[in-house]
């Protein structure tokens, strides 16, 4: 009985330790792709770094146009909120989820390259897009933010944090189960691409970005519902301008599909992963 105990323990310990080795590989891969994007992206001369800055700097554009045409309207604010400070924080969901429908799904095609190595993988420059798309995404929205304190003095709710950073999780979840679902099809069928290209742009006036549910008439807000997105950009308002979410907004919503977004993104992965190590 001792010896079956030590071996069901030396067993179990050789599958922690393959797995962090395993794990600490991945991650190595990951971080050379995300480097690697961004050499590219710079360039020789440095000047391609313009096309990382715009990125970061997207949210403060739309939030900058966006803004000026409210002015133009004399509109200040928007349910008692400046009108800046709510475009910052509604843009920051539809922008990643914009970005996993349009751009994340390329990188497999753009690193078609380097999967003759054995330890790179298509889902690998799916990640590391995803985390560097991400990433810049959000750090844009939080200098935003820091300026329109700075300069403004205005700023969002941090009374819960915890409420907050699970809406931004569920996002990201979601987004890269999307990403990882049309980077799948995406490169098997270019029309796929195409399609999630022309969908994100008009998702934009279906997912409360620029006009909260409340706005609406309540078939239009209800008929929204059926968004996730929409789920999204109303709680994490809720939970950083303290504004009232439409009736029907809830959690669970969203956060159902989330699964099923990472679900179908994995499970899509792994049943055309030899095909995609062909293209």
């Amino acid at each position: 009985m001792a010896a079956q105990s030590n071996l069901a323990e030396g067993n179990i310990a050789r599958f922690f330790r393959e797995l962090r080795i395993g794990t600490r590989n991945q991650g190595n891969v990951i971080f050379a792709l995300i480097f690697k994007e961004i050499k590219s992206r710079a360039g020789p001369d440095g000047y391609g770094l313009f096309s990382l800055a715009a990125i970061a700097l997207e949210p403060a554009i739309l939030v900058i146009g966006m803004a000026l045409f409210f002015f133009f309207l004399r509109r200040q604010e928007i349910s008692g909120v400046h009108v800046a400070l709510y475009l910052v924080v509604s843009y920051l969901p539809f922008g990643i989820i914009r970005r996993a429908m349009a751009t994340i799904p390329k990188a497999v095609k753009a690193n078609a390259a380097f999967y003759a190595y054995q330890q790179v993988k298509p889902i690998d420059a799916v990640f590391a897009q995803f985390i560097l798309e991400s990433a810049l995404m959000m750090l844009g929205s939080f200098v935003l933010l820091f300026g329109l304190w700075w300069i403004l003095d205005l700023r969002i709710n941090f009374d819960h944090v915890p409420e907050t950073l699970g809406v931004i999780a569920m996002m990201l979840v979601s987004g890269l189960g999307i990403g990882l679902f049309l980077a799948t099809y995406g490169t098997r069928y270019s029309i796929v691409l195409k399609a999630a290209s022309l969908f994100s742009r008009v998702l934009f006036f279906a997912s409360a970005v620029i006009h909260p549910l409340s706005e609406l008439h309540d078939r239009a807000g209800n008929f929204l519902l059926w968004n996730p997105l929409a789920h999204l950009e109303e709680l994490l308002r809720y939970y950083t301008l303290g504004m009232k979410p439409f009736a029907g907004v809830t959690a669970s919503f969203p956060a159902g599909f989330m699964f099923i977004a990472l679900f179908l993104g994995l499970t899509s992965y792994y049943v055309n992963r030899l095909e995609l190590l062909k293209r």
